[in-house]
């Protein structure tokens, strides 16, 4: 569930969409992991916002690239 902002502060903080450029994962999978719990966003008007250090907490969660649950699938060529 979304958190309103309380008070007017400034952070530093990003849409879904952006956060899922700047991580390289689409778009669901940062909506799943709202969705689950495990990033928060923040609500500001009628915007959506995830603020940097909780993504950054959100990929500290994760031991290895290879261990991330929302990462992309990339095909291995068949040899």
């Amino acid at each position: 569930m979304p958190r309103v902002a309380t008070r007017p502060e400034v952070y530093l903080a990003l849409s879904p969409a952006a956060t899922a450029t700047a991580l390289g994962i689409s778009y669901s999978h940062v909506r799943d992991a709202i969705n689950e719990g495990v990033l928060p966003v923040y609500v500001v008007g009628v915007k959506h916002r995830i603020h940097v250090s909780d993504i950054e907490r959100f990929l500290r969660s994760f031991p290895s690239p290879a261990k991330r649950k929302y990462t992309k699938r990339r095909s291995v060529p068949h040899e």
